[in-house]
């Protein structure tokens, strides 16, 4: 693979991880290479978007624009910061939710909050898992939005009790309901042979409901995980005790 190659592999995954500061960077190397490289400077847009610097993302799609002036990436992402300029930083988070058997799900919050705080709320935006006493609680800046459901609540509770850590973003939101795409980061070897999210285990990752004006030009590769040879555990054999009820 060529130096460049690597560079955008890394550049994409970068992105894909939420590392926006990495991510810029990449690009920029990028671009100092190949200065006509368009979807590098949509890719740099899109990290200056996340890292706060509006002005540098605009001029970022600009540049893609000169080089390109049928650029529908750059256009649609310029368009939305000239016609929101008083947002800090509209999202353009990752949109590609992608599932991986056995550590991610998309999950339908319950105890909803009101309809006002949820039309608020931006696709892509981190949330923060607070376990109370019978389900966990999702938060967005210290704003309550919603609860997992309580079986689910149950399972992550356990697993996080023993070490096991998540990333939680925001997939879907209205005035009347909210999704949220969890992610296993880290799993604690107490937890060794269980998996957070049981399902089938020849799924292959899917890349689903992509919000095409967010779409960078290049796709971020699908991940394929093999699950066949895990074990899964019970609950009941990780040694802790139940959540409190």
């Amino acid at each position: 693979m060529s130096m460049n190659g690597t560079l955008r592999r890394q550049a994409i995954h970068a992105a894909k991880t939420g590392n926006w500061a990495e991510a810029a960077t990449l690009n920029k190397q990028i671009l100092e290479q190949h200065p006509e490289d368009t979807s590098a400077f949509n890719r740099l847009g899109i990290a200056y978007v996340q890292l706060g610097e509006i002005n540098k993302a605009k001029k970022a799609f600009k540049e893609a624009l000169k080089l390109d002036q049928t650029n529908i990436i750059a256009k649609k992402h310029l368009d939305k910061l000239e016609n929101n300029q008083e947002l800090a930083a509209p999202s353009f988070a990752p949109l590609h939710f992608i599932e991986e058997p056995g550590k991610t799900k998309t999950v339908d919050l319950h105890r909803l909050a009101n309809k006002q705080t949820l039309e608020k709320l931006a696709v892509g935006k981190s949330c923060e898992l607070k376990q109370k006493n019978r389900y966990i609680s999702v938060e967005v800046d210290g704003m309550y939005i919603g609860a997992l459901p309580e079986d689910i609540s149950f399972r992550l509770g356990k697993l996080i009790a023993n070490g096991n850590r998540y990333s939680c973003t925001v997939r879907s939101a209205n005035g009347k309901s909210c999704s949220v795409y969890i992610k296993e980061m880290f799993s604690h070897p107490k937890n060794k042979g269980v998996q957070s999210f049981p399902g089938n285990k020849n799924a292959i990752a899917q890349l689903q409901d992509i919000d095409e004006s967010y779409l960078i030009h290049d796709d971020i590769p699908m991940e394929i995980v093999d699950t066949d040879r895990d074990i899964e555990r019970s609950l009941d054999d990780m040694g802790t005790d139940d959540i409190e009820e």
